[in-house]
């Protein structure tokens, strides 16, 4: 591979990483219905034709944008190694509603376009499942050593991910409770409590108070 070669490569690579922040930006802010192509390119400062050598549509870039975002939702949601188990799940809890809260916009978004594209329900349903089977493994090693209770690993894992996942929707884009402000802490700490809860059947060890917003 020649020197030019290399720098087309390069400078493709860059346009295209360009293009999918503008359209991050541009689904967050205006919803999937009032996005267009143009509205991208114009916030990239890059020509119309330039977005067809990189992504098919407007359904393209945006199955896109999600890939990259949840890739980052669910590397944060990785509980990290903790004496404590329900140390290791907050921290993970956190994480996630950290990166969700960062793209809050995109979220309404998502379900704006999987109303209006069954591809885009489709994709939702890949990059979602191997989120769900990794809550399952970790239940299944869990309930081999006799650590939790007896469950339905399968059903259990994908109850538990959607309680995430549906609750980070209604208090972080929807703004529920109503009325009441609510901090990152105080929901990452909820969400662990029901989960720890559900899963191991007992109190997590000493009270824990809810942490300030």
């Amino acid at each position: 591979m020649t020197d030019a070669q290399t720098k087309r490569q390069l400078r493709a690579a860059a346009t295209a990483e360009q293009l999918l922040a503008a359209a991050r930006e541009v689904f967050e802010t205006r919803g999937y219905a009032a996005t267009t192509v143009g509205a991208i390119t114009e916030l990239a400062n890059t020509a119309h034709g330039t977005f067809y050598l990189h992504f098919k549509n407007k359904e393209d870039v945006f199955s896109k944008v999600m890939v990259q975002v949840t890739d980052d939702l669910y590397r944060h949601a990785r509980a990290p190694w903790a004496e404590d188990p329900y140390e290791a799940l907050e921290i993970a809890t956190h994480g996630y509603l950290e990166v969700y809260s960062a793209h809050r916009g995109l979220w309404r978004c998502l379900l704006e376009g999987m109303l209006r594209s069954q591809a885009l329900e489709q994709l939702w349903l890949e990059v979602r499942r191997p989120f769900i089977a990794r809550i399952q493994h970790h239940l299944e090693r869990l309930q081999a050593a006799g650590t939790i209770r007896d469950l339905d690993v399968g059903l259990a894992a994908a109850a538990l991910g959607s309680m995430v996942e549906w609750t980070a929707f209604c208090t972080v884009e929807l703004g529920e409770p109503a009325g009441r402000p609510v901090s990152l802490d105080d929901l990452a700490h909820s969400l662990t409590d029901l989960w720890f809860n559900a899963v191991y059947g007992r109190e997590p060890g000493p009270a824990r108070s809810s942490t300030a917003g």
